[in-house]
Order: structure tokens, then C-alpha cells, then sequence
């Protein structure tokens, strides 16, 4: 039974990352100013799988080899001269303790044609803040056909946990294991580590899931029509738990909520929960739950919606809870600052048809940051570890350029934007216990702190998305 809850919720969490976020931003944007106005439909479960084997790892396209940059034909120099074009950052002297994991796909090529190869395992560089290789190891299969994925890296990089619950240090040496929180198919993100790095938070839904029938034989029709899952009744259970797991064995149930009605509807996916922030000093964690509400029928949903709860730690009391909101598509999991006073949301956007609009919410007030400039598509790249600062994408499509802003959490102005004069992606982690970051644009990779300054790193790896390569983790997976 829980094999088969893990599957569902699994499936329903690859649904939702079916469209890469840089993307499905970009292509967005594009059909938005151009004024389309095409129905925003999720991709199959099928497309989906693969979509996010390969925006899990991969998330630039761009080369970074020996320490020395390998333009690509698409990425003029401008990039490296708007990031440099100010002050410096300031390292600090602890820049080489602590580590910022990079990681990507290992692929056998196909013996024939020219179709791509086979993604055999996990390749994994790791690096200190100051951008030196300390380590380097692959991840194996865990089973045939099956490469290893990482569910969660702690924040000082010094250890993560596998989705076979097996727990690895930063040299990739087998340090414990956990269990009970081994998934089937892709990691849905359920688990985070908490800011000591040896104890692991974890979600779970409650909602019902039909006992496991057989399929039947080749060539025999199978029971038409389906029965409804448990879950879509409107007596439904939606409740979650929330756990705490410690390399040391030790297991605390911390709270069970949200019982009670749902209040919306219930399509035909189950629930899939993420746990965005979890703090012992702060004594809080902030809990999300994503809820398939379209029963129009179809074989994917077009209004997903999120729930979110934040959690005092030390009694289980729900300090704050925002209610069912429509979430944007194509964008499974929110993410939060280490210590647990920042939350970043991804709802619907109302004013640009298939867009997302970013929030960013004070825990556990649930008060939005007031970002002064207001866009119409905002990205959130990043928020600092100890909840102070912003990282912000936008894309001006009109003028051919990308603005990266860095902006106070405590007043929402903008300490310093840098325009770079094409578009580009971006990914950020933030730095344990301070306001700076580890920030990939590109073909580069570089720290920028808490006033702004900027330094490149020039690591000795392959950065970007060419074979062999390695990037920056999603930020969900490492903060």
C-alpha cells in the first residue's frame, strides 16, 4: 500500500514538473506579449519523466572547461562584462567550509544512430565556496534501468540523501541509511534537511489509495470504466504528517493537519506534499501540499492547488495555514530559507494567460515581501539562508534582455540589478547561516554576497548541459 501511495503521489509530482522552469518561462512569455492565447496544457506523464531526468541535472546550456571559458555561439561576452561590470564580492574566511553540490547525468552512448544514449548514472562534483573541486564520484545504478537520484542535500553540502534512503557524505562514502523514506520513481521532493544536518524532515499524505488490482492478461480488456480512487470522494482524507528522521535511528512524529473537508474538488492524481524549510533553532518548519482540483475528465490537469502550513516544531501547532490558491502549472514545488522565515510560492498568474506569478511570503505571518517593482512574470531564483536577501530573475522580452536583482527581504528594494542584453537562465544556492550565494548564469558561475558584489569562479569542471557536464542543483534540493 505504501509502495503504491509513493507511486501515485510520485506520478503526480512528475506530472507537475512535466515543463522545465527556464522554459517554459521563456516560451511563455513569448506566446503572452505576442498575444496568444493557446490553452496552457501539462505534458503526458510519459514526456514528463523524461523532461525531468533532464531539468533535474541540467538546467543551462553553456561549457565550462579547465578554468577557462568555451563560449557559446548563443552567449556573447556581454554576460561575463554585466556580472563584473561592479564590486566584487567579499569571500569571507569561510569560504572553503562548507560545500555546494553540482551534479549531472551519465550517459552511454547508443551503439547506433545519433539518437542521445542512456543515462547510466549520476555524476557528482563538489565544490567549496570558493569555488575549488574538493570531490568528485558518480552515483550507480541503484537497480537496471534505474539511474540513482538525489533526494535532498544538506545545507552545508556535507551529506544527502538518496532516493534509495541510503545517505552519502560530500566524498560520496555511505555514511547511514533511512529507510523508511525510499521512494519509487523520481524523488518528490517530501524531504529536506534540517540546518543541523543530521536530522531529515519529511511530508506524508494520508488520503486513501485503492488496494493494487492486476492488470489484466495481454489481449483481455481491462474493467471499463475505471473505478474513481478513494481520494476523489468528498469525504476524502487529505490530512498530512510531518516527521522528523535522525541519522541516529530516532523517528519524531512533530503533527498531523489539515483534517477535515479539503474545501475543493479532487481530480484524478493524488496529493504530493514538499517540505520547503525546517529549523530547530527557529523552531519552525513550512509545509506544502499540491492538490489535483480539475475533474473535468482528462488525462491531465489544468488547475492544480497548493496549500501551505507552517509548523511549530517543538509543540506541532499550526502557526499559520494560507488555504487552497491555484498554483501556477509546470512548476512542482516551492521552496523556502534555511531558517524558515521565507517561502517562495508559484500561483497562478491572472494577468498573463499560462504565466506564473512569484510570491515571496514572511513565515509565519504568510506577509508577502513587498517587491517594489511589481512585473508581470517574476523568477525567484533564490532566497538567502538566513532570510534577509532575494535573487530575481525577469526577462524583459521586449528590449532582448535579462535583469538579475538582488533585493532586501526586510523592505523589498533592490540592492543591485545587473542587465545582462540577452536572455539567460539562472540557478542559485544559498550559503549556510548568511546572505550570499552561489549563483550559475550561463556559462558561469559565480559568489555574490549580501551587498551585491559579484566574483566569478572559475572551477576546473564542465559546466552547462553538454554531455559529461554538471550544474547546479535545483534549489529545492540544496538550501
Amino acid at each position: 500500500m505504501d509502495n503504491l501511495r509513493r507511486e501515485v503521489q510520485a506520478a503526480f509530482a512528475r506530472q507537475q514538473a512535466g515543463i522545465r522552469p527556464d522554459e517554459a518561462r521563456a516560451r511563455l512569455l513569448r506566446q503572452a506579449l505576442a498575444g496568444a492565447r493557446r490553452p496552457n496544457r501539462l505534458l503526458s506523464l510519459a514526456g514528463a519523466v523524461a523532461t525531468l531526468l533532464v531539468a533535474g541535472a541540467i538546467t543551462v546550456a553553456a561549457l565550462l572547461t579547465h578554468g577557462h571559458l568555451r563560449q557559446s555561439p548563443a552567449v556573447p561576452n556581454t554576460v561575463e562584462q554585466a556580472l563584473t561590470a561592479g564590486p566584487a564580492a567579499v569571500l569571507g574566511s569561510a569560504s572553503d567550509r562548507g560545500f555546494v553540490w553540482l551534479v549531472g547525468d551519465i550517459t552511454q552512448p547508443q551503439a547506433t544512430g545519433n539518437q542521445g544514449g542512456t543515462i547510466t548514472g549520476m555524476r557528482v562534483v563538489v565544490l567549496d565556496w570558493s569555488g575549488k573541486v574538493r570531490y568528485h564520484f558518480d552515483l550507480p545504478h541503484a537497480r537496471p534501468g534505474f539511474p540513482t537520484a538525489i533526494q535532498a542535500i544538506s545545507p552545508d553540502g556535507s551529506r544527502a540523501l538518496l532516493d534509495d534512503g541510503t545517505v552519502v557524505d560530500e566524498t560520496g562514502a555511505i555514511i547511514g541509511k533511512l529507510a523508511a523514506l525510499a521512494v519509487n520513481g523520481m524523488p518528490a521532493n517530501a524531504t529536506h534537511w534540517m540546518a543541523d544536518n543530521r536530522h531529515v524532515c519529511a511530508s506524508f499524505s494520508n488520503e486513501p489509495v485503492a488496494p493494487f488490482v492486476a492488470p489484466q492478461p495481454k489481449g483481455q480488456p481491462n474493467a471499463s470504466p475505471t473505478p474513481p480512487e478513494p481520494y476523489t470522494r468528498p469525504d476524502a482524507d487529505h490530512s498530512v504528517t510531518l516527521k522528523i528522521f535522525g541519522l541516529d535511528g530516532t523517528v519524531r512524529t512533530v503533527a498531523t493537519f489539515a483534517k477535515g473537508p479539503q474545501g475543493v474538488a479532487s481530480g484524478p492524481f493524488g496529493d504530493s506534499t514538499s517540505v520547503l524549510a525546517c529549523n530547530g533553532t527557529t523552531d519552525l518548519a513550512v509545509v506544502a501540499r499540491y492538490h489535483d482540483a480539475d475533474t473535468s475528465g482528462g488525462q491531465s490537469s489544468t488547475n492544480m492547488t497548493v496549500s501551505l502550513w507552517a509548523i511549530k516544531l517543538s509543540t506541532g501547532a499550526v502557526v499559520y495555514h494560507q488555504p487552497e490558491t491555484r498554483m501556477a502549472l509546470g512548476r512542482a514545488f516551492f521552496f523556502g530559507s534555511q531558517n524558515a522565515q521565507l517561502a517562495v510560492e508559484f500561483l497562478w498568474n491572472s494577468k498573463v494567460w499560462g504565466a506564473e506569478t512569484d510570491v515571496v511570503l514572511r513565515m509565519p505571518s504568510g506577509q508577502p515581501v513587498p517587491v517594489l517593482d511589481a512585473e508581470p512574470i517574476p523568477d525567484t531564483t533564490g532566497v538567502s539562508a538566513d532570510g534577509t536577501r532575494i535573487l530575481r530573475r525577469l526577462v524583459d522580452q521586449a528590449h532582448g534582455q535579462t535583469d538579475l536583482e538582488l533585493i532586501d527581504a526586510s523592505n523589498g528594494h533592490i540592492i543591485r540589478r545587473v542587465v545582462i542584453p540577452t536572455t539567460v537562465g539562472a540557478t542559485a544556492v544559498a550559503q549556510p547561516g548568511s546572505s550570499s550565494f552561489m549563483v550559475q548564469v550561463e556559462g558561469y558561475l559565480a559568489y555574490v554576497d549580501r551587498d551585491g558584489g559579484i566574483s566569478l569562479l572559475h572551477p576546473d569542471v564542465k559546466l552547462g548541459g553538454a554531455p559529461a557536464s554538471v550544474s547546479l542543483p535545483p534549489i529545492a534540493m540544496q538550501n
